[in-house]
């Protein structure tokens, strides 16, 4: 005879008790009985085969919601319930304590959930198949044009260098690899080497889709619910990209068995070492692509100031660490699409390619995608240079995250601002910094999981995240609504009190980009040297087209010329004038910045100290450009307090380089002043003022000594006209976000028709 003994606890408050079953010859009997008991009186079973404690369903349905809004924490619940249970004068009397039990229940009562959820999602996945098919013609999204690699016309902002289209990077030659020994080398093996083709990318090519995959409608519905291309904006769907380096796990030998969410969030382990390893070859083969909007020597200032783009920078130790870290793709309403373990000891750039990649294999072929991260000029600089995301970089616009800006150089957030180029809106960009924050909760308890078990949690919350987001996407809708509504009341406020023309000011803006994404002079010795050889090159330069002017001329006046040479001076006369007028124009801007135009002092004055200082300060001058947005910051700290957080630490981070140019400008200033005194400078040359170093932020660049070409242009002395710049892109923003929140309203709409059919379909 056997009999079982099960310690049953209640939510209802009844008191713990002792389940007694009945008495036959066989166990399995016996225990099929007991499970049969259990359910029947709403108790789920800590094991199958040894059910020695039985949690009511209440309880288990308790303590897994209470797990996704607190750190999950077994042990702590357990020990909990024992000490309450204990308060009771009921003490558990068995060998096996409680928490493992406890957590066997919670486990497989989860596992079964998922299970049931996701049968219910398979025939509502059916259905909604069906009501697609039943669907009007007319209602069905075109099919997707050919791809083709030209950008959409022209934006609002023509000066905005992000919604112009990128320009094609050339072909790449083939790969070689330089013998060690060529006399060694032989001709089969050079032969070889020079067919070896690049590495092919580890990502088919994008199945055709007519409207995105059931999974990215699922994600988001208000992005993906009824996504179509819109040939009226520069984008059509918003993701931005970011890591985290908190949610790190413990080396603990071997991994534990696999555990998978059925709507798992998480990028194949396998899928993202391939990529790696493309990735890796690609970048040895140095290829240099096309250039950008940004000059090179910003790109390399911007990388050399951020931890993210050095991936040799070690972020997180791999020596204690397994896994580092997490990287996700989140769309703009702070809903993860994908996220990707990280493994690497510091941010990996094929981390993100591969969640780019992921995401356009789910997209149709003519969808637009708006990117936003912290060193996207670094990933663009990339992806021209070597090709990465090639059949969809002209899908492709880069800006970098609202937060982040602020350390990038200002020719780089001209580029790269989300709230300075076309397409982006209001988006900051900054949806996953808020997701870190909701898990950052689970920092310590994912520490010590193991491996799938971590991943299983992880996409627990963000299921758990999903379900309250998907019923405030209408509030959120609402709320930017109005939001957009003041930011355009705003902007058309103070567009009527700067009193200037929006032409005027789209062309000033096109001009201001234009002069300050122009690559910053350097300082050399030899600058001044430089400065006035350039002089005597363009005098002499002016001169040769003078005497050409001078010979058609006396062509033209010649009564006994033939009509050959008439006819040839004839035609060439009017270029030859507007060659040599554009030469000698020049030639008087660069004597105005040498403060001299005698030939002969000019060739005295080659090797003169005053000149290579004069210089110098010019180009260590320009550099103030780059303190523009940390000024604006400095001013506004108290009316965005959220904002300027992130602006005082640039600030902060950039005080050393401030400083310093602050310093070595004063001390050219000192120099030059010396010279003059010193009757070492030409005549009425008069020291450029030092710079104080606790007014830096309140000056402007209005020269040195002389302006290039004279008068200060209206961007920068007129304040009307930066108070209209400033607004007319604030309006170009609210008539870009108005637009996508109607298409989103649009999208939750069809979506959600779609659920409502599917749901009662008979």
């Amino acid at each position: 005879m056997h009999a079982l003994q099960v310690a049953v606890v209640r939510m209802n408050g009844a008191p713990p008790h002792l389940l007694q079953s009945v008495s036959v010859a066989d166990r399995q009997a016996v225990i099929e009985h007991v499970r049969l008991i259990l359910l029947q009186g709403g108790l789920f079973a800590c094991s199958p085969q040894n059910p020695s404690l039985a949690v009511d369903l209440q309880v288990l349905d308790f303590v897994s919601r209470l797990f996704v809004n607190l750190p999950p924490n077994n042990t702590a619940f357990c020990n909990t319930l024992e000490s309450f249970l204990s308060s009771r004068r009921y003490k558990l009397a068995t060998k096996d304590t409680l928490r493992v039990r406890f957590g066997n229940a919670l486990q497989w009562y989860i596992t079964l959930q998922h299970a049931t959820n996701d049968a219910m999602e398979q025939l509502l996945k059916t259905a909604r198949t069906i009501v697609r098919e039943e669907e009007p013609e007319a209602e069905q999204p075109p099919s997707p044009p050919t791809p083709t690699p030209s950008r959409p016309s022209t934006p609002p902002l023509p000066a905005t260098p992000t919604g112009r289209p990128v320009p094609p990077a050339p072909s790449r030659p083939k790969r070689r690899r330089r013998a060690a020994d060529a006399a060694d080398a032989s001709e089969e093996e050079e032969e070889e080497e020079e067919e070896e083709e690049p590495p092919s990318n580890p990502f088919p090519e994008p199945p055709t889709h007519t409207r995105p995959t059931d999974y990215l409608i699922g994600r988001c519905p208000a992005c993906f619910g009824g996504l179509v291309h819109d040939p009226m904006q520069l984008v059509d769907v918003q993701v931005c990209v970011d890591a985290c380096f908190t949610q790190k796990r413990r080396r603990r030998g071997a991994r534990d068995p696999p555990r998978t969410h059925p709507n798992s969030v998480f990028v194949q382990e396998a899928t993202a070492d391939q990529m790696g390893v493309h990735v890796d070859k690609e970048e040895d083969d140095k290829y240099e692509g096309a250039s950008l909007k940004v000059p090179r020597s910003i790109l390399n200032e911007c990388e050399s100031s951020f931890k993210a783009a050095d991936d040799k920078r070690e972020k997180a130790s791999t020596k204690f660490f397994d896994d580092t870290g997490i990287m996700g793709i989140l769309c703009g309403h702070d809903r993860v699409l994908w996220l990707v373990n990280m493994r690497t000891a510091g941010e990996k750039q094929y981390y993100v390619l591969v969640l780019l990649e992921t995401l356009f294999q789910h997209l149709p072929a003519n969808i637009r995608v708006g990117v936003l991260y912290d060193i996207a000029c670094q990933l663009h600089c990339s992806c021209v240079k070597y090709k990465f995301l090639d059949r969809y970089l002209d899908r492709i616009l880069f800006a970098v995250s609202v937060f982040h800006v602020f350390g990038h150089r200002w020719p780089c957030q001209l580029i790269y601002h989300p709230l300075k180029c076309c397409g982006f809106g209001f988006t900051n960009g900054e949806g996953c910094e808020r997701f870190w924050h909701s898990i950052s909760k689970l920092i310590s308890y994912l520490r010590v999981a193991r491996y799938h078990h971590r991943l299983f949690t992880i996409d627990l919350q963000i299921e758990h995240a999903d379900k309250a987001s998907l019923g405030r996407l209408a509030s959120w809708l609402l709320r930017r609504t109005v939001h957009c509504e003041g930011k355009l009341r705003d902007a058309l406020s103070d567009l009527a009190a700067s009193g200037v023309a929006e032409a005027v000011l789209r062309a000033q803006w096109a001009d201001q980009i234009a002069v300050q994404t122009k690559p910053i002079p350097g300082r050399s010795k030899t600058q001044g040297q430089a400065a006035v050889e350039q002089v005597l090159e363009v005098r002499q330069r002016a001169q040769q087209l003078f005497e050409r002017v001078a010979s058609l001329e006396e062509a033209l006046a010649d009564e006994f010329c033939t009509p050959e040479v008439s006819l040839y001076a004839r035609m060439n006369l009017d270029d030859a004038r507007t060659a040599w007028k554009q030469v000698k124009d020049k030639a008087v801007r660069l004597e105005q910045q040498l403060g001299i135009d005698d030939t002969t002092q000019l060739n005295k004055l080659k090797h003169s100290k005053y000149y290579a200082l004069q210089m110098n300060g010019r180009a260590l001058r320009d550099r103030k450009f780059e303190l523009d947005p940390i000024e604006r910051s400095f001013r506004r700290t108290r009316s965005e307090n959220q904002h300027n957080e992130h602006a005082g630490a640039a600030i902060k981070r950039q005080e050393p380089n401030i400083a310093r140019l602050v310093k070595e400008y004063n001390k050219i200033c000192d120099q030059i002043e010396a010279l003059i005194k010193a009757k070492k400078a030409p005549a009425r040359a008069v020291a450029p003022v030092p710079v104080p170093a606790k007014g830096i932020y309140q000056l402007d660049d209005l020269g040195l000594d002389g302006d290039e070409e004279g008068a200060p242009p209206l961007w920068l002395q007129n304040d009307k006209v930066r108070l209209g710049i400033r607004a007319l892109l604030q309006k170009d923003r609210c008539h870009e976000e108005a637009p996508r929140l109607l298409r989103e309203r649009g999208h939750l709409q069809i979506w959600f028709a779609t659920e409502w059919r599917a749901v009662m379909r008979p």
